[in-house]
């Protein structure tokens, strides 16, 4: 039977602190086995999970013991529904916009340069130096995931810098479908899990 991994989360930014693996899930009450370093989360009272191979299962819960490298958790309850989208990952990637048109306009679509602030499974802010019309319609491709996708989005939100002479865009995703917002939440733990090792590699050779 293969392990459930989990990622485990700050209670209050969302940034993952290590990785995990379920052992045992009884009502409100879990067991965890830490794949990384358990001194990250001595001192912390409450912490999110995320399964990583499911859809939208995103916990809090209590840390009741820490014992080598088991960790207890209690008062475990499901924030799925309100979290799932919230979770937003700082990351700058060079990618396309595509301005796309309706089946009955004989145009093609025509590429945007844009380079990302911020994604989330709701949506992602970017920039770009091309001035984009709010009621156009978009596609977006976003080269994180593993298998890079393509999904619609509208703008929500625009701002002209005219230091830097480019515009910055708030955006919401219209149609990531089940599957693509799995593989764009894996994209966006691991992407975290790479930055935290990193860091802590950087620390731990400060203090040799």
């Amino acid at each position: 039977m293969a392990q459930e991994k989990y990622a485990i989360l700050s209670e209050n930014n969302d940034m993952v602190l290590c990785e995990a693996v379920l052992m045992d899930r009884r009502g409100t009450k879990m067991t965890m086995k830490i794949v990384d370093d358990i001194n990250i989360l001595k001192g912390l009272k409450v912490v999110k999970f995320h399964a990583m191979e499911s859809y939208a299962e995103i916990y809090q819960g209590q840390i009741v013991e820490i014992n080598n490298n088991i960790v207890s958790f209690g008062d475990v309850v499901n924030i799925s529904a309100q979290m799932r989208r919230e979770i937003k990952l700082k990351i700058r990637v060079e990618t396309n916009l595509i301005k796309t048109f309706p089946m009955d306009k004989e145009k093609i679509p025509r590429a945007i340069p844009i380079a990302t602030n911020d994604i989330s499974c709701g949506g992602m802010g970017f920039v770009s130096k091309a001035d984009l019309n709010k009621e156009d319609s978009y596609e977006v491709v976003i080269p994180i995931t593993s298998d890079p996708i393509i999904i619609d989005v509208e703008i929500m939100r625009k701002e002209f810098l005219p230091d830097k002479n480019m515009y910055v865009y708030g955006s919401k995703f219209l149609d990531l479908n089940i599957v693509g917002e799995r593989l764009l939440r894996e994209a966006i733990f691991k992407t975290q899990l790479r930055r935290h090792r990193r860091k802590i590699k950087v620390m731990e050779e400060k203090n040799k």
